[in-house]
């Protein structure tokens, strides 16, 4: 062995090393935090905002009508956005404007069809997301045996990740159709106590539905399609 390579073996394990470390640190940070304290915070933060953006994707077939979405949400139960619904085994996507008492729905398919808001609460209820009690802040104060699992990034943003079970009579308010608890993960942005996303998977391997939210805040101006 040449005396360059032994002068040089010091460099390269260094190199070798930090290379590793590197890798190592790409990943999740450690969860070293309090998985039912960062819950309570989360529902905190979430009863007090007053309008959300957000999005909804699902995988395999989960036992729910509503299958995705892109919607803006108000405090007062307004919404605006799109909706994909399973119907007669088929995927539909929907325009749809709650606004008053009235929530109007386009499937493409004639133009704007107007129903009462307590009928079409039947399939999605917008009105729930944001209630202090029956919505995502009455959720994240139910969810049952929280355990903290990493330290991640959404969007570009620290969020805490943690796993419990959704149950289902909370779960049912915002999502018809579930009719058994929920395996859960939701991660909480670590800045400002906020939910950003949630992922439910039913039993059975029946499918996954994620809820990322999007926008906090944000004053959306809402109202009857003309």
């Amino acid at each position: 062995m040449s005396r360059r390579f032994l002068a040089l073996a010091p460099v390269l394990l260094a190199l070798v090393a930090a290379t590793a470390c590197d890798r190592g640190g790409s990943g999740p940070a450690k969860a070293d935090f309090d998985a039912a304290g960062t819950l309570r915070q989360a529902s905190a933060a979430m009863a007090a905002v007053t309008s959300v953006g957000l999005t909804m994707d699902s995988e395999g077939e989960p036992p729910v009508s509503v299958r995705g979405g892109d919607m803006k949400l108000l405090r007062n139960g307004d919404a605006q956005g799109t909706l994909t619904m399973r119907q007669s085994g088929m995927n539909v996507e929907m325009k749809v404007v709650a606004s008053g008492s009235s929530v109007y729905l386009d499937a493409g398919t004639g133009g704007w069809q107007k129903v009462p808001r307590a009928l079409a609460a039947l399939k999605y209820d917008p009105s729930a997301v944001l209630d202090p009690e029956r919505g995502i802040a009455g959720l994240l104060g139910s969810l049952q045996a929280p355990k903290a699992e990493a330290v991640e990034k959404v969007d570009g943003k620290e969020a805490y990740r943690v796993a419990a079970r959704l149950p289902k009579d909370r779960v049912k308010g915002l999502l018809p159709g579930v009719e058994t608890d929920v395996d859960g993960k939701v991660w909480v942005r670590k800045a400002d106590g906020r939910l950003v996303k949630v992922r439910g998977t039913f039993p059975g391997g029946k499918g996954t539905v994620v809820v990322a939210f999007t926008e906090f805040d944000v004053p959306y101006k809402i109202s009857a399609p003309k």
